[in-house]
């Protein structure tokens, strides 16, 4: 597999990180497209692999343009990209929010498939999902899986509209956690506990329900049940949290998300 990266931001790095370390990309088979020279530096030092700062470095071998720019300059990065594309290469587009018709348009280009990753992608954790165009064939949609795979794991959806929601669940999802994770250091330390206890007591309780819940192959509802003795502790704090409706509170805000991402979405 030969894998070019336009953008070695966040997003770019990690999935670039991620199949340099799965061995599913080699070193000399890997291209870094970024115009920042300290970004595009440091991260093709690192993987050793070569970077440029234009797309006259693309050719025909490559078979993967992975993009994965701001999406405020997406039309411009995708003009000039038109005449640098062949028409066996798969386009991947990681931006939210920048629909399969605009792609396609403004690259010039049919063979054109949406992921929305997830930051957790840069320990090879990652949760993507993915649309391809029509013009995508199985073969080649098994590529893209095996390469979202070496990110963490990954599925198809049929639907773009499917990508927008993921966009409000897996891709925004980290930050609902991590807000969750800073309320509870922050309960932690009102209770007495250091800066220092505090983190290390909310990152295991995280981690640690994460691991039981994957691997119990019980409902995230079953487990709770589990913890929540009638009258006990646990029992306190969620009778508190259905009072304040954070429940609903939560599904209305992953909603909004949603709405937001299909808004992003249109022309």
């Amino acid at each position: 597999m030969k894998l070019a990266v336009i953008g070695a931001g966040n997003m770019g790095g990690a999935i670039a990180t991620a199949v340099i370390q799965a061995e599913l990309v080699s070193p000399r088979n890997l291209l870094l497209i970024e115009p920042d020279e300290r970004k595009r530096e440091h991260l093709g030092n690192q993987l050793s692999c070569a970077s440029s700062n234009q797309f006259d470095d693309l050719s025909e071998n490559f078979d993967l343009i992975l993009l994965a720019i701001k999406p405020q300059i997406s039309g411009e990065v995708l003009t000039k990209l038109r005449v640098y594309l062949h028409p066996h290469q798969l386009l991947l587009s990681i931006l939210a929010g920048t629909s399969m018709e605009s792609l396609q348009q403004l690259s010039g280009h049919t063979k054109v498939v949406r992921i929305m990753p997830n930051t957790p992608a840069q320990l090879a954790q990652g949760m993507s999902v993915f649309h391809a165009a029509k013009e995508v064939n199985s073969t080649e949609k098994a590529l893209v899986k095996r390469l979202l795979d070496s990110c963490g794991k990954c599925f198809e959806v049929q639907s773009e509209t499917m990508i927008d929601a993921a966009t409000a669940i897996s891709g925004s999802g980290p930050a609902y956690l991590f807000y969750l994770g800073e309320q509870m250091v922050k309960a932690a330390m009102e209770l007495g506990f250091s800066e220092s206890e505090a983190s290390q007591l909310v990152q295991q309780t995280i981690f640690g329900s994460a691991q039981l819940w994957l691997h119990s192959g019980e409902s995230p509802g079953t487990l709770r049940q589990r913890v929540t003795s009638p009258g006990g502790t646990t029992a306190a704090a969620i009778e508190k949290f259905d009072d304040m409706n954070i429940g609903p509170g939560i599904r209305q805000g992953i909603n909004q998300a949603f709405l937001r991402a299909v808004e992003l979405s249109k022309p």
